[in-house]
């Protein structure tokens, strides 16, 4: 069918209005449910991936036990629902994904674009559906009638308000039930039979309880396509099929996310009190919030006599009452939400009954149904420009069993009318570029029990206080997250009078917060504090602080020799820091960012820190009491040896920590040497893994990065040479090879001799040189003396010199190092680092590599811990020198 010009111009007028009147709020209305939706795509773009393992911060958006994340095969985390959303909407995250590209990859911005795409993208499918949907009902109402209902549909029921404001399911579900009345009521050739199939069954992919729509739609199908309909059969096998697997392979059930228990009793409401309910009540009521509707059995009427629309009005018919029933026996408040959400999927088909009944009125009824029209978009009106979750609480409150559902029975409980009650929602900032809000605050004091905190004995109660502003005024809330959970949150605040002495503001900027520390594991915890923006979900981390978590009576009593030595207490204190901050299982946790500033750190265990820690502190663990640490770490890095002999960055790929603290990666020439050398396993694997690494070794004698070919990387972003040859990997092979395999040894330092000045080695090291001056001593004492270029021994990240300082007084010669001025220079590195507890090393501490430059992403790995050790080799050094110049005067 070739439509006229005038239709398709009306179609896309009509889009464009309602496309307008979508984003007009300026803000997005959403729940928890839409979360995934709102930031898988950038993990299908970023990630390949549809896991949400390296999004889940985000994702959770501060929520401790975030119900729409569970866990999948193998430890990942999943999303409770489907993933049709998501991938459909893939394609239009481009941009959004290119833009983060430029501006840097940060947790903030990727909330603060995620929220504004969420929005963007879904009232864009409502706009479609709804010019869609004008199209459809030309076939059976003249232009007027058709632009009218067209509207009504649009802008009178939850099209508006659930469908074009936040990524639910509902909104492509509309869009697919639009698409598939539009086959459906054409001509049937072939390929419209198997795009009609796959249609359908998308609607079933997308939202389980919509195979109670499809259903009956794919029935009316094969009665339409006649000898084509096994076409309609191969087209929805073809979807339903991609979900299995991917339900299958991810969640280990047909189901996916819904099939993992602890759901709990969905079906346990009475059946004829949830068909009232979901129709009649002030607080969810689908003839309340859309009363134009009660056209709908008039529309039935006439499409019954009608013999050509007949099988297709009882298919409707069928699948709108097998729904209502079926909801009506759950929950049906459907959760935070505006109006009858779980309806909201049926709108498209009984609308699309309505013409022959909205045609047949006359006078008054013509003149009802446009009171009722009114009404409907005005409900919606108040919803798009009100609605801030605030009625809820009534709705929701106090009791359970025969009087739960009274709250959404009472009258004055009706968001319509509650909503009112307070003045207009204000837009949402993060869909106001123009107005930029600067977050300033501080983490002041950070006490457990009135004692400073480090570490934090575990279920001790963590007091935190300090400030922050949002702009000029206090934010709309303060959370603090341990690991990215959310562990206390507070929208009080108190006056802080030297805030506002500095500031000039009149702003109640201080705040409170108690966070309980039970559950905790001994070891490290990243503590970060956000502000929530007012009249948004955006949140800006404003204070950071890592907290070190002792099991309740675990003493540290490191051995350090006091005497009157004004740093020992200091050195205490560093070994007591690296033995809390070491996890139970024996291994450190590294921390990155996406720029070359510790802020926003997210936590990663690593087998490769693991291995330097082990290196950095073998000479002086007797000295620290740090024995049992170490023999911890060679434990853990030892058992990340798998059965071929090689090793992986983030370990085991089974490991407990991985989908959480890291992914499944590619095995790697710099941790299976690492741990080869530290902690060597099996001796009956060795063989195999020098054979792995001979195979990967280059025609000039270098080894590359990944002991895999390109077409199984896992887990990896990679750069312009997918397996480069990197100066730091180089070393590493060869403190290895020394002993495991001289002569290949002696092969790779004269390569690496002739090669150490080229820019294509330093691919990991080339904004982060500490490692490799470290390493050119080490490999000096295994029989390769080579030194970096020059050029190579300064960095130009900020507060990283200090740390450069450090690795060339331990690195110095002999001679250089004992004279006075070098003393005194080590010295004064000491008490720089020392002073006010370390706070040099928490708030810049070295970084200590970094991911390819030219990847997508950009990655900065920094340690604490790797700071103390480093403190205190250099320490230990100066202690040794100084009690020699005691004993020669």
């Amino acid at each position: 069918m070739i439509l006229p010009r005038r239709d398709v111009r009306a179609s896309v007028l009509l889009a464009l209005l309602c496309l307008l009147i979508y984003n007009s709020n300026l803000r997005g209305i959403g729940a928890g449910d839409t979360l995934p939706a709102r930031y898988q795509p950038f993990a299908i773009w970023q990630h390949g991936s549809l896991l949400l393992d390296r999004l889940r911060d985000a994702v959770s958006e501060g929520a401790l036990r975030p119900f729409w994340i569970v866990p999948g095969r193998n430890g990942h985390s999943i999303s409770l629902y489907p993933v049709v959303v998501p991938l459909v909407v893939a394609p239009l995250y481009l941009p959004a994904v290119g833009y983060l590209h430029w501006r840097g990859w940060t947790e903030w911005r990727l909330q603060h674009v995620a929220i504004v795409m969420e929005k963007l993208t879904a009232s864009l499918l409502a706009a479609l559906a709804a010019g869609l949907f004008y199209v459809l009902l030309r076939r059976r109402a003249p232009p007027v009638d058709a632009a009218i209902l067209t509207l009504v549909f649009a802008l009178g029921t939850n099209t508006w308000m659930i469908g074009s404001q936040a990524l639910w399911q509902h909104g492509l579900a509309e869009l697919l039930l639009v698409g598939a009345l539009l086959l459906l009521t054409g001509g049937c050739t072939t390929a419209r039979a198997l795009v009609a199939g796959a249609v359908l069954g998308l609607i079933a992919c997308n939202r389980p309880p919509d195979v109670l729509l499809a259903a009956p739609l794919a029935l009316y199908g094969t009665h339409w396509a006649g000898r084509k309909a096994w076409w309609i059969a191969a087209g929805a096998a073809l979807p339903l099929s991609l979900v299995l697997v991917y339900n299958l392979a991810v969640a280990g059930n047909l189901l996916g996310g819904y099939g993992i228990p602890g759901r709990g009793d969905f079906f346990r409401f009475g059946l004829l009190a949830g068909v009232a309910g979901m129709l009649f009540s002030p607080a969810r009521g689908l003839l309340v919030f859309s009363p134009f509707l009660f056209l709908v059995p008039a529309a039935i009427r006439h499409g019954w006599r009608d013999r050509g629309a007949r099988a297709l009005t009882l298919a409707i018919g069928l699948g709108a009452l097998a729904q209502l029933l079926f909801y009506a026996k759950a929950d049906w408040r459907g959760g935070y939400s505006w109006g009858p959400r779980w309806l909201t999927d049926v709108l498209p088909l009984l609308v699309w009954l309505l013409p022959p009944a909205f045609a047949a009125l006359r006078g008054f009824g013509r003149a009802m149904f446009g009171l009722a029209a009114c009404a409907s978009i005005a409900v919606q009106c108040v919803g798009a420009f009100w609605y801030t979750g605030a009625s809820e609480r009534a709705i929701f409150a106090g009791s359970t069993g025969p009087d739960e559902m009274r709250g959404a029975w009472e009258p004055n409980n009706s968001p319509i009318l509650a909503e009112l009650r307070h003045p207009p929602a204000h837009p949402d900032p993060a869909f106001l570029p123009w107005r930029k809000i600067a977050v300033r605050g501080t983490l002041d004091r950070a006490t457990a029990n009135g004692l400073p905190t480090e570490p934090v004995t575990a279920g001790a109660q963590l007091l935190l206080e300090g400030w922050a502003l949002a702009g000029d005024a206090a934010p709309g809330a303060v959370q603090a997250t341990l690991d990215g959970s959310l562990r206390s949150s507070t929208d009080a605040f108190i006056d802080r009078r030297d805030v506002r002495a500095v500031l000039h503001t009149s702003a109640l900027a201080g705040w409170q917060l108690a966070v309980d520390t039970h559950g905790l594991r001994e070891g490290r915890h990243a503590l970060v504090v956000r502000a929530r923006l007012r009249d948004s979900a955006l949140t800006i981390p404003f204070a950071w602080r890592e907290i070190a978590v002792a099991a309740a009576g675990a003493p540290v009593v490191p051995r350090v020799d006091s005497g009157t030595d004004p740093l020992a207490e200091a050195a205490r204190k560093a070994a007591a820091l690296l033995r809390s901050h070491q996890q139970q299982a024996g291994y450190w946790l590294t921390q990155y960012t996406g720029v070359t500033r510790f802020e926003a750190p997210h936590p990663e265990m690593n087998t490769f820190l693991t291995a330097m820690m082990i290196d950095q502190l073998e000479p002086i663990a007797m000295k620290v009491g740090l024995e049992a640490s170490l023999a911890e770490a060679r434990a853990h890095l030892r058992g990340q040896i798998e059965g071929d002999g090689l090793v992986r960055y983030h370990g085991l790929p089974d490991g407990p920590t991985m989908g959480t603290l890291g992914c499944r990666i590619t095995p790697d020439t710099d941790d299976t040497t690492l741990a080869w050398r530290l902690a060597p396993g099996d001796r009956a694997l060795l063989p195999r893994a020098l054979a792995a690494l001979a195979r990967y070794r280059t025609d000039a004698g270098l080894y590359r990065t990944w002991l895999a070919p390109r077409e199984r990387y896992e887990c990896i972003d990679p750069g312009k040479d997918p397996n480069p040859t990197d100066v730091g990997i180089q070393m590493n092979a060869y403190l290895f090879l020394a002993h495991a395999d001289p002569a290949a040894a002696r092969t790779l330092c004269r390569a690496l001799g002739t090669a150490l000045a080229q820019d294509r080695l330093w691919v990991y090291y080339d904004r982060a040189p500490l490692v490799p001056l470290l390493r050119q001593a080490d490999l000096g004492r295994a029989g390769c003396a080579l030194r970096l270029p020059s050029g190579r021994l300064t960095t130009t990240v900020a507060g990283q010199e200090t740390w450069m300082a450090v690795a060339k007084s331990l690195t110095a010669p002999a001679a250089k190092s004992g004279s006075v001025a070098a003393s005194r220079a080590r010295l004064d590195l000491l008490r720089s680092l020392a002073d006010d507890n370390f706070a040099a090393v928490r708030q810049t501490p070295p970084l200590l590599y970094h991911n390819d430059l030219s990847a997508g992403v950009r990655r900065y790995y920094w340690s604490e811990d790797f700071g103390y050790a480093l403190w205190l080799r250099l320490y230990l050094t100066s202690a040794r020198e100084r009690r020699a110049a005691g004993e020669r005067q």
